[in-house]
C-alpha cells in the first residue's frame, strides 16, 4: 500500500502536460494544449490538457480525468500501478513492502501476468550477462549482428538457456503459479504433463508497451536444424500484436523530434537502425500494420515512412499501410532498397552519414512509388495501365482533407499522362465511393445506437427529470470552478458557494442524482473544514468523485450558445457577472423542483387517490412557479 503523504507528493509533483506529452503530441494554444485523441480516432484534434487545472478532456469521445485516470486509462494500469508511473518519472520514492509467495498468488490475473512478464525478463538477462552459456552464444550472436553492449541493455535483449524448464522451475521458487505461466505462454505443457520453458536456446527479444512494461517476447533460435526460426508469445490479457509495436518504446522520443516514423519489418532491423544513429524506427514485428498500431504512432507523428522489403509480401505489406494510413489523415513515404538488401543489411555495409543520407535522398512519395512498383511508364496494355491509375486514384481519394487531395493532382497529373481536370473528376470520384460507403456504415451504426438508446432508456425519465438534473450538474459546475468567489449582496461580501449553500439549505432542497449528491456534501465538508473549495481535492480525491468533478470543470465553457435562452442562465462571461449567474442557477433549479412535483401530481388528478389536500398542494406549487418565474424574469434584466 502506498503511503497518502506519498500520493500527496505524487499529486504535487506531476505536470499533466508531461505525463501526457510522453504519449500524446500536444501544441500550446493559449493556455492549454492540443492534440488529437488516444481513446478514439480522430482527424481533428478535440483532445485538450490544462496544466492550470490539472485535467484532460476530450470533447469527440467525453474521456477526461487527471494525469493518474490518463495512465490508468492509456496503460490499463491499476490506481497504485498508475501512482508507481508518475512516481518513477519524478524520481518519488515509494517504499512498499515485498510481496509473499501467498499475495502473490491472490493478485489479479493481469496483475500477475504483468508479474510473471517482468520477472522473465529479468532472468533472461541474467542468463545472458552473468552465465557463461549466455556469454558463448547469445552474446557471440548479438556481437556478430553488430550489437554493441549498449544496444542491448537499450532493448534489454537475453537469452533462455538449453535447459528445458529453467525459467519455469526459477518462477515457480519465487512465488508464481505454474497457470501463470501457462496463461502467459512463458510455459507449456507437454503431453506428460510436464511444464518446459517455450523459448528454451533462444535468444529473446522482449515487446515493450508504450511506457516501457513488459508484454510479451520474441525468440530467435540460432539452431540450423530448428523449425521455428522465431517464435512469439501468444496473445493474453496484456499482450495484443496487433496493438504493439516492437521499438516504440525505445524509440517515441525520436519520433517526436523527427517528426517522423520509418517503419520496418523486424526486431533486428530497429536494433541496426539504432545501431547506426537511426532512433525514429519501429517494427510491426511480421504482422500486417493494424490501424491500432497506426494509432500509437499517431500520437506523436502524422509523418511515416515504409522501409518494407521488395519481395510480393512486403510490397502487399507496403500497399495495404499506405491506403489504410493515408485514410488516417497521415503522410507516407517509402524507401526501397537494392535488391536483396533490407534495414539491417543495408545499415551495416554503410556507415552511419551514407546510410542517414539513402534514406534521405531515396525517400518516395507513395504515388512515386506506386508508379515505380507497378512499371507503369513500361507497359503498353490499356486496360492494365488504367488499372495501375485507378488504383492511385483510390489512394488519393482516401485523404481526408480536400486540399491536399487537390494538391496531389496539380503534382501529379502530367507524371499519370492526363489532364489536371480528368484526374480532379477520377479522384472525386473515387472519393464519393468512400463516402457513399462510410455513409451507409454511420447509417447502420446510428440506427444500432438509437435502438440501444430506446432500450436502454427509461420510459418513466420524464423532461422534468432530465432537465432537474441538467441543472443541478450546472449549479455543482459553478461551485467547482467559482465556488471561491466574491461579490456584495446588500453591502455585505460572500462567495458563490455560501449563497447556494444557504440557499439550498434553507429550503432543505436535495440533489435527484445520488453521485451529484456525494460530490455536494464533500463540497459543503471541505468548505466547513478549509474556509474554500480546493479543486485540486476534487480533482485528484476518490476515482468515482473525482471522474464527475473533471467532466464538470472541464465543461466550463462548453456549454451551447442557446443555454441562457434554454434554462435563463447567462453563461457568457460568466465569471465576470456571477452574482446574477449564481441567482439564476439557483431560481431555475428551484423552479425545475417545483415543476417536477406539479408534473407528478398532474399524471394523478383521474385517478381515484387523487385528494381535495392534493388540489390544494397542486395550487400552491403554481403559485411558487409564478412567483419564481417572476424572479427570473426581473433577473434578466
Amino acid at each position: 500500500m502506498i503511503p497518502k503523504e506519498t500520493i500527496d507528493k505524487i499529486f504535487e509533483s506531476v505536470k499533466i502536460e508531461e505525463i501526457i506529452g510522453d504519449f500524446v503530441s500536444l501544441k500550446k494554444k493559449g493556455v492549454n494544449y492540443i492534440g488529437n485523441c488516444p481513446f478514439h480516432n480522430e482527424k481533428t484534434p478535440s483532445f485538450t490538457v490544462s496544466p492550470t487545472k490539472g485535467i484532460y478532456k476530450c470533447f469527440g469521445c467525453g474521456v477526461g480525468g487527471n494525469a493518474v485516470k490518463f495512465i490508468m486509462e492509456i496503460e490499463h494500469y491499476s490506481y497504485p500501478e498508475a501512482l508507481k508511473f508518475i512516481a518513477k518519472k519524478y524520481n518519488i520514492e515509494i517504499i512498499e513492502k515485498e510481496l509473499t509467495n501467498a499475495q502473490k498468488k491472490k493478485q489479479g490475473e493481469k496483475d500477475a501476468l504483468y508479474a510473471i512478464t517482468q520477472f522473465a525478463n529479468t532472468f533472461f538477462q541474467n542468463t545472458l550477462w552473468q552465465k557463461e552459456e549466455g556469454k558463448l552464444i547469445a552474446m557471440t550472436y548479438f556481437k556478430e549482428r553488430g550489437f554493441e553492449e549498449e544496444i542491448i541493455k537499450k532493448f534489454e535483449l537475453g537469452y533462455s538457456g538449453k535447459t528445458k524448464d529453467a525459467l519455469t522451475q526459477s518462477a515457480v521458487k519465487s512465488g508464481f503459479e505454474e497457470n501463470v505461466l501457462i496463461k502467459s505462454g512463458l510455459s507449456i505443457n507437454t503431453t506428460n504433463k510436464k511444464y518446459i520453458d517455450r523459448f528454451h536456446e533462444r535468444v529473446i527479444f522482449p515487446i515493450h508497451s508504450f511506457s516501457g512494461r513488459v508484454l510479451g517476447f520474441g525468440g530467435r533460435s540460432l539452431l540450423v536444424n530448428k523449425k521455428a526460426k522465431y517464435l512469439n508469445s501468444p496473445e493474453s490479457l496484456i499482450y495484443y500484436k496487433s496493438k504493439v509495436l516492437y521499438g516504440l518504446y525505445q524509440s517515441k522520443s525520436s519520433i517526436a523530434k523527427e517528426n517522423n516514423c520509418f517503419i520496418v519489418e523486424g526486431y533486428t532491423d530497429v536494433i541496426s537502425m539504432h545501431q547506426n544513429g537511426i532512433d525514429n524506427v519501429v517494427s510491426a514485428s511480421g504482422t500486417a500494420l493494424s490501424l491500432d498500431q497506426l494509432k500509437l504512432i499517431n500520437r506523436i507523428t502524422e509523418n511515416i515512412t515504409l522501409l518494407f522489403d521488395g519481395d510480393n509480401a512486403g510490397v502487399k505489406a507496403t500497399y495495404r499501410t499506405i491506403n489504410l494510413a493515408l485514410e488516417h489523415g497521415m503522410t507516407v513515404k517509402v524507401v526501397m532498397f537494392p535488391e536483396g538488401e533490407d534495414p539491417d543489411s543495408y545499415s551495416k555495409k554503410n556507415n552511419i552519414n551514407e546510410f542517414k543520407s539513402y534514406l534521405t535522398s531515396n525517400s518516395l512519395d507513395f504515388v512515386d512509388y506506386k508508379i515505380i512498383m507497378s512499371k507503369l511508364n513500361s507497359l503498353s496494355n490499356p486496360k492494365e495501365i488504367i488499372n495501375i491509375k485507378r488504383d492511385i486514384f483510390n489512394s488519393i481519394a482516401k485523404i481526408p482533407d480536400r486540399l491536399i487531395r487537390t494538391q496531389y493532382c496539380k503534382i501529379y497529373y502530367k507524371k499519370l499522362d492526363l489532364s489536371e481536370e480528368i484526374m480532379l473528376k477520377e479522384v472525386s470520384q473515387a472519393r464519393r465511393t468512400i463516402n457513399t460507403t462510410d455513409s451507409k456504415d454511420e447509417i447502420i451504426s446510428k440506427k444500432i445506437e438509437k435502438k440501444d438508446s430506446v432500450e436502454k432508456n427509461n420510459d418513466s425519465i420524464t423532461k422534468e427529470d432530465k432537465r432537474l438534473n441538467t441543472l443541478e450538474k450546472e449549479l455543482i459546475r459553478l461551485l467547482l470552478n467559482y465556488g471561491n468567489q466574491e461579490f456584495t449582496i446588500k453591502n455585505e461580501r460572500t462567495t458563490v458557494a455560501e449563497m447556494i449553500i444557504n440557499d439550498l439549505t434553507a429550503d432543505k432542497i436535495k440533489f435527484s442524482i445520488p453521485e451529484l449528491n456525494i460530490l455536494y456534501e464533500r463540497i459543503r465538508k471541505e468548505i466547513k473544514e478549509k474556509g474554500e473549495i480546493d479543486t485540486c481535492y476534487f480533482i485528484n480525491t476518490n476515482l468515482d468523485i473525482s471522474d464527475m468533478a473533471i467532466d464538470l470543470i472541464s465543461n466550463q465553457h462548453s456549454i451551447s450558445e442557446n443555454w441562457e435562452e434554454k434554462h435563463n442562465i447567462f453563461t457568457i462571461r460568466e465569471n465576470a457577472r456571477m452574482k446574477k449567474t449564481t441567482e439564476k442557477a439557483i431560481l431555475s433549479l428551484k423552479k425545475a423542483h417545483v415543476d417536477l412535483q406539479i408534473s407528478l401530481l398532474q399524471k394523478q388528478i383521474n385517478t381515484p387517490d387523487f385528494t381535495a389536500s392534493d388540489i390544494e398542494k397542486l395550487s400552491a406549487l403554481t403559485k411558487i412557479k409564478n412567483k419564481i418565474a417572476r424572479s427570473l424574469g426581473r433577473n434578466v434584466g
